[in-house]
């Protein structure tokens, strides 16, 4: 995993709680998470406890969700 491709910490602090949010609103375990997603379980307790997210696998999650993201640059 390159350096290039996470997500600084503060965007973890706001982002990961609301992915766990997500989840838990579809009364999902993270097993079941897991085998929806093919993102490993170990990784989505990290992504979700803010220890680490990739853009990449945060698009698949917002994807899975129906979710979508604005990024403004300033």
């Amino acid at each position: 995993m390159s350096a290039h491709n996470l997500i600084n910490k503060e965007i973890l602090a706001e982002i990961c709680p609301q992915l766990k949010q997500f989840r838990l609103n579809r009364q999902m375990s993270i097993e079941e998470l897991q085998a929806a997603t093919l993102i490993s379980g170990r990784l989505l307790k990290r992504m979700e406890n803010g220890k680490c997210l990739t853009f990449s696998h945060f698009r698949r999650l917002l994807d899975f969700y129906g979710k979508k993201m604005r990024i403004v640059l300033e």
